[in-house]
């Protein structure tokens, strides 16, 4: 009885802390892709950036009202951003992260330093939400939205 009984109370006990670890290790997995694609946008590595994009992603930019739709697209449009500038620095401010099933979401505040290969380095701050989707086991950015918030007065 006492067996049955020692049985029972580690399979509750497993049932219960079981989806705590896993989604303690998905929000790791997270933070560490979310991570990964500002690493490797600091260094202008596109190559290693658009890795951490799944295929349908979807980026809104800050200066544009439109959409850039795809990994494609946004391959092309980071090739033109990375080729006119010496440096790229986004710096998160307090990132947050949550995971849901397979969905997770980084938001928080950011700056941005970017320095043009002829111009002056321009600093901006903003606020921004990237949702990923967990595909073959790899979080991959899903939707990425970016906006500026208003200089000081």
């Amino acid at each position: 009885m006492m067996y049955r009984q020692t049985m029972f109370t580690v399979a509750v006990v497993a049932v219960l802390v079981a989806p705590v670890v896993a989604r303690s290790d998905d929000l790791t997995d997270l933070k560490a892709a979310f991570e990964q694609g500002s690493k490797a946008a600091n260094a202008l590595d596109l190559d290693a950036f658009a890795a951490t994009w799944h295929e349908q992603v979807v980026s809104f930019g800050p200066r544009s009202p439109f959409p850039v739709d795809g990994k494609p697209a946004l391959r092309q449009f980071f090739q033109t951003v990375f080729a006119n500038q010496e440096s790229f620095t986004f710096t998160p401010i307090n990132p947050q992260y949550r995971v849901s099933g397979n969905m997770g979401v980084a938001w928080g505040n950011h700056m941005l330093a970017l320095k043009p290969k002829d111009g002056p380095l321009a600093t901006s701050f903003g606020r921004y939400t990237v949702t990923f989707v967990k595909s073959d086991g790899q979080w991959l950015q899903i939707v990425r939205h970016f906006s500026l918030l208003p200089p000081e007065n």
